[in-house]
């Protein structure tokens, strides 16, 4: 495991990123509750109740939910800095960004002024702290560059998203706000693909693009990224969505080739590794570089060629398999390899007090089991064959028409 240039210091205490991490299965729960009582009218449209209950779920209760618990582990780690009072902050965020997201999921099955009153409160208090307590950590000077600005672009998109988000909410309230002709001009489904965009990439894809350039050498014994793609693939895409307004379908299409060219690097550098021994996380990994190939494929594939059906939900099509395959697919592979990377680090600083303590400290290995991680893998790679395996037939339909 390479530590070089990584300080253990100033972690934050270990309940602290616990609180996310355990919320995110718990939020993963509600969303499957969800689908088994929503029926199959909700798949019909991206603008159901149920399916925009759903997506919020998954990108609040669960993307979201992870990646600021591991922000806040990280920040320490990789740039020598922790957020200032993290006790405090951590309990008002967490708290109103779990409350904000639940009342959220309820506001589009049942929609209500008050509740979207409530949740535009509890997601800005939640979100609005969290970013300015992480925010002002990463206007300092840090060390580890590259995945520090890519953190720092990261936070700037999440940052855009709750932006998008409120004025989003605001506009569905009667007493909102005269801000109506710029609903009108810019028209609510671009605003909401704005706002969904920048949340997918330069919210979460950037964080795991900046994340994968620390973890997977540290963690794998692999190369470091080439330089071309550690220094300038985050900046590249954060321009790309600046950008988004001019162009935005040259602009998707440069995105989705960038993520392309991260995967095959990805790949690359996982295939160096000099520890090639069995690893779930390294499935993960390969797994999501994969799809992301093969949602390059189905992009560029010439629509003259699909089945109508298939044109018609290519947008939806993209961002269930970009969540599910992509994001999801890291998420659940990094936690397999940080949950028991930190519960030994915290408890090992623990015993520096008492050395006699650190022989029983569990292994590594054995704070989680690993043929568990291999359930989980296994059933992450056949939900998602059986989700996609109908537009594969239609996709083959369509080549054979």
């Amino acid at each position: 495991m390479n530590m070089n240039g990584l300080s253990f210091n100033g972690l934050p205490p270990i309940e602290l990123p616990f609180r996310f991490f355990i919320s995110a299965p718990i939020f993963a729960i509600v969303c499957a509750l969800l689908i088994l009582f929503s029926g199959e009218t909700m798949w019909a449209s991206r603008w159901h109740p149920s399916m925009l209950a759903l997506t919020h779920g998954f990108t609040l209760g669960i993307v979201t939910m992870v990646m600021m618990g591991a922000l806040l582990q990280l920040l320490p780690v990789i740039g020598g800095v922790g957020i200032a009072r993290p006790r405090k902050i951590v309990f008002v965020c967490h708290s109103a960004f779990v409350l904000g997201t639940l009342c959220l999921m309820a506001n589009f099955i049942w929609s209500s002024s008050t509740l979207t009153v409530i949740s535009i409160l509890l997601l800005v208090i939640g979100l609005g702290l969290y970013i300015a307590a992480v925010a002002f950590v990463l206007l300092k000077k840090l060390s580890q560059g590259e995945s520090i600005v890519g953190f720092r672009f990261a936070i700037i998109s999440l940052f855009f998203v709750m932006l998008l988000g409120v004025l989003m909410l605001n506009l569905s309230l009667p007493t909102a706000i005269n801000i109506s002709s710029l609903s009108t001009s810019v028209g609510r489904k671009s605003l909401t693909n704005t706002h969904g965009l920048i949340g997918l990439v330069g919210w979460a894809s950037l964080m795991i693009i900046s994340v994968s350039f620390q973890v997977i050498p540290m963690f794998h014994v692999a190369p470091s990224f080439p330089k071309v793609i550690s220094s300038y693939l985050p900046t590249v895409i954060f321009v790309l969505l600046i950008l988004l307004i001019f162009k935005p379908t040259i602009i998707i299409s440069l995105i989705m080739l960038i993520h392309g060219v991260f995967a095959l690097s990805l790949l690359f550098i996982v295939s160096k590794r000099k520890r090639k021994i069995p690893d779930n996380t390294i499935r993960y990994w390969q797994f999501a570089a994969v799809s992301l190939i093969l949602m390059n494929v189905f992009y560029f594939f010439p629509e003259a060629y699909l089945a109508d059906i298939l044109v018609q939900k290519k947008v939806i099509l993209l961002a269930a398999f970009y969540i599910y395959f992509y994001l999801v697919a890291v998420i659940q592979g990094m936690l397999l390899k940080i949950l028991p990377f930190l519960s030994y680090t915290h408890l090992q600083q623990l015993c520096l007090t008492n050395f006699s303590a650190m022989q029983y400290i569990p292994h590594m290995h054995e704070f989680l089991n690993k043929k568990h991680g291999e359930w989980l893998f296994y059933l992450h790679t056949i939900t998602g064959g059986f989700y996609s395996l109908p537009f594969c037939f239609l996709l083959c339909f369509g080549c054979f028409q």
